[in-house]
């Protein structure tokens, strides 16, 4: 079964360049197949990268639903749901029978970019520019995105960077041991490290008659920017980082981002995050009415302009199979003309994160006044707008007028309708990354450095949650401080000034350039005003809180009744980090992945046990207090690593077949 595994791997795919002998190449019997490379002009360097990125397509589909049915943000459809997602929600992994296991899918993207980086002439120059060196920096991009899913989806997989053109390469692979996670991402960055200023090596700019090249899409389709269709180095090289998480990975993942963010040793204006026009809020204290606007990242014809910063890379489809290969996800999440045939939905435990959040709206500048603030238990709406914004309910046309909620429409947003989002007929793209993300993951990086005794890094991971990144921020390793003046203020507290002394190391992260002025915290899309909600705050109530610990009520103030250590405050705010990944990612195709890494950092599986285990519960507290509510088979099931990826072809995983919801669970029956 080994064998046979590489050897389809080896042949497949090889079609999406225009080579000759394709039909050879899929013989497997073929002792040898001849790619001819000579004479190479920059148009067939173009056409093969578009090849490769055509193989790309065939696996977005499951890159999002690998990572969300195994999560804690989706709950099936037991009577709509086909067979491969039920399964893949039930962590049963057929890779005989699942489509979506299908892993040679990868090896022939990995294969086709192994041929082309073999074989291009990155010498070639016209004018002192070297013609073919973008896409050859994009295809190395392509290759370590998809060795890196492969990594995280099962851990330890066969690596080769060389192209596998007959039997006796295949065999030479396959009689090598496979790589561990950790390996495998070391050989990426060491091989994309040296590419990663887009200064340098920029990605294509590919230009069709004075327009962005359409790739995908029909002839009403959407303008998409080249370098859009690939993952930016930097970014990969942060990610690379934090997965692999030794000594000092998590301050070279922070300069990673930093450096994206703020676009150092380029012209690029670094992108946004938490801009008004993308905060879904109410429009009046204790109102009814709310905008949508979060839901405006999504919307079809507005996603992937050049005009709009909401979207990094993507795998952009055709909205019908007429102009090319489209996705399969809307049949998933909200199919065409089938009311109520939806195979997944929000899952209680996503409706229970986010109806526990605390809305605030503020009104003026004034932080005396707090008659003009008001909470969420007085709205319409319970908590964060982001989940109402993003999901809908239909009602069928027959006299039973049945309906079905919390349908997840964030794939299938079509242009506003008198200001409301509706359901499109279908998926047309998906995000690889956006600015949120990857503020979130810088966010994460912080408190990696603030475990490894930097000073400050987890106020400043706070700081995106909360009010957004518009300060320079220096960070100290294991500073040693000297009291230099004690005294008394007019109120009679007392003020203590000290100095640093001495320390391992310093950092700064610069964001006063005035590209950040309206940075506003992630929280606030969806929660008001977070910046001046105390109920978000870095406090010993809301951490009591958060956790279950006990408080009592002294002379009408909350006071915490049991010590609430400096732990206490590091697992606090990298659980908001996964709360606020959740609110603002959702369904997008890295949850799992995001519950699996920031579990693997704090040496703790119950941040992924737990939370996954209780998504069929609509909990209003955290997975952290002694009151959550979780299925215990679930929860054992996933306490152990091992079950947490994917097994290669040959082996049938059936933990169990767990039945984590209540027998009479109707997800489209939760308010």
């Amino acid at each position: 079964m080994k064998k046979n595994f590489i050897y389809t791997v080896t042949f497949l795919l090889c079609g999406a360049f225009c080579f000759s002998s394709c039909e050879d190449m899929l013989n497997v019997e073929s002792d040898r197949v001849e790619y001819e490379f000579d004479n190479w002009t920059l148009n067939d360097s173009v056409y093969s990268v578009l090849g490769i990125l055509k193989s790309v397509q065939e696996v977005g589909d499951r890159q999002v639903l690998l990572n969300e049915l195994r999560a804690d943000l989706l709950a099936i459809s037991e009577t709509k749901a086909v067979v491969d997602i039920q399964e893949l929600s039930k962590s049963v992994f057929n890779v005989e029978t699942n489509k979506y296991l299908d892993v040679k899918d990868y090896y022939a993207i990995i294969n086709n970019c192994n041929i082309y980086l073999a074989r291009v002439d990155t010498t070639l120059e016209k004018n002192n520019v070297k013609l073919m060196l973008p896409e050859y920096v994009a295809v190395k991009s392509v290759r370590a995105w998809t060795y890196l899913q492969l990594a995280i989806n099962y851990n330890q997989v066969p690596y080769y960077t060389t192209p596998i053109l007959t039997h006796s390469e295949a065999e030479k692979v396959m009689n090598q041991p496979m790589l561990s996670r950790e390996e495998i991402i070391s050989n990426l960055i060491a091989d994309i490290l040296p590419y990663e200023n887009p200064a340098a090596y920029p990605m294509p700019a590919w230009d069709v008659d004075g327009k962005i090249l359409k790739f995908g899409y029909g002839e009403n389709g959407t303008e998409i920017e080249t370098a859009k269709l690939f993952v930016p180095i930097r970014l990969l090289l942060g990610d690379m980082y934090l997965w692999r998480g030794a000594a000092g990975d998590y301050k070279k993942a922070a300069k990673c981002y930093y450096d994206f963010l703020t676009g150092a040793g380029t012209n690029a204006t670094a992108p946004k995050y938490s801009e008004g026009t993308y905060r879904s809020q109410y429009t009046s204290v204790g109102g009814k009415n709310m905008n949508t606007r979060f839901a405006h990242k999504f919307a079809l014809k507005t996603f992937a302009t050049t005009a709009s910063s909401s979207v990094l890379t993507m795998i952009p489809y055709a909205e019908s199979s007429l102009d090319g290969t489209t996705s399969d996800l809307a049949s998933v999440f909200l199919p065409k003309d089938d009311v109520g045939g939806s195979q997944v939905f929000v899952s209680p435990g996503m409706i229970g994160l986010s109806e526990r959040q605390i809305y605030r709206y503020a009104e003026g500048d004034d932080l005396e006044r707090p008659d003009l603030f008001e909470y969420s238990h007085n709205y319409e709406t319970k908590g964060d707008l982001r989940l109402p914004s993003t999901t809908c309910m239909q009602i069928t046309g027959d006299e039973v007028k049945t309906e079905f909620k919390n349908l997840i429409c964030k794939f299938n947003l079509e242009e506003p309708v008198g200001g409301m989002y509706i359901p499109a007929i279908g998926v047309s793209n998906i995000v690889i990354a956006r600015p949120e993300q990857v503020y979130l993951r810088f966010a994460e990086a912080m408190m990696g450095m603030a475990r490894e005794g930097y000073a400050g890094a987890m106020d400043v991971a706070m700081v995106v949650l909360k009010e957004g990144l518009k300060r320079n921020y220096i960070l100290y390793q294991n500073p040693v401080t000297q009291i230099d003046t004690t005294y008394f203020d007019n109120f009679g507290n007392e003020i203590v000034e000290e100095s640093i002394i001495s320390y391992s190391d310093s950092v700064a992260f610069d964001f006063t350039d005035q590209t950040f002025d309206g940075n506003l915290g992630i929280h606030s899309n969806g929660s008001g005003d977070s910046e001046r909600n105390e109920y978000f705050a870095l406090d010993d109530i809301n951490v009591a809180r958060y956790f279950g610990i006990p408080t009592e009520t002294v002379d009408g103030k909350e006071v915490v009744t049991e010590e609430v250590t400096e732990e206490d405050y590091m697992l606090y705010v990298s659980e908001l980090i996964l709360d606020e990944m959740a609110l603002e990612l959702a369904w997008e195709g890295s949850r799992f992945g995001d519950l699996m890494r920031v579990s693997r950092a704090l040496g703790d599986n119950d941040v992924l046990a737990k939370r996954v285990a209780g998504r069929a519960f609509k909990n209003t507290c955290s997975h952290r207090h002694p009151e959550f509510e979780y299925d215990a088979a679930l929860y054992n099931q996933m306490k152990d690593e091992n079950n947490w990826y994917l097994p290669l072809p040959g082996v049938v995983v059936e933990p169990g077949k767990v039945e984590e919801t209540p027998e009479d669970f109707n997800p489209s029956e939760i308010e």
